[in-house]
């Protein structure tokens, strides 16, 4: 079990991982798509440029009656396509169009010019350095699939005084 001062510290990364993240989707908002949409192109991207709804809805803990309505969103505007499958008719296949990709590749480079320029005012060479070794800490921690345990609870102290 982690000691208190170290929970305190995963405690405060975390929010500085959130803090960080908010700012990248208030970055990613100035775009005129909105910040779930992208989400959702970008899950697609990530499948490989094709994928049914059933594993977007997973991949993006989406309900299926939310899922619905975005991918006919990103339908009428020419971001995706959708075709039945060729041996299991029920299936469908969602897929990114020329203009989808676009919209993914531009949406990410916005992102990573302003994270380069961020870190070029803030961080000296060194720093920049270490936050890159970081990112792959940060990739491990996000392949970690155990169920989280609940923290144990402080152990009292049985000793009379």
């Amino acid at each position: 079990m982690a000691s208190r001062s170290s929970l305190q510290d995963l405690a405060r990364f975390r929010t500085q991982l959130m803090n960080l993240s908010r700012r990248l989707r208030r970055e990613g908002q100035k775009d005129d798509r909105s910040y779930a949409r992208l989400l959702l192109l970008g899950a697609i991207e990530r499948a490989g440029g094709t994928a049914t709804p059933t594993q977007l809805a997973g991949a993006e803990s989406m309900r299926s009656s939310n899922m619905a309505a975005a991918l006919r969103d990103l339908e009428s505007d020419g971001l995706i396509v959708r075709a039945p499958d060729t041996e299991d008719r029920r299936k469908v296949w969602v897929r990114l169009t020329k203009s989808g990709q676009k919209a993914v590749l531009d949406y990410r480079d916005s992102l990573v010019r302003w994270l380069a320029e961020a870190a070029e005012h803030c961080l000296t060479d060194d720093e920049r350095v270490r936050l890159v070794d970081a990112g792959e800490l940060l990739e491990r921690i996000a392949l970690y699939s155990a169920q989280p345990r609940p923290l144990e609870p402080r152990s009292r102290s049985t000793h009379s005084a």
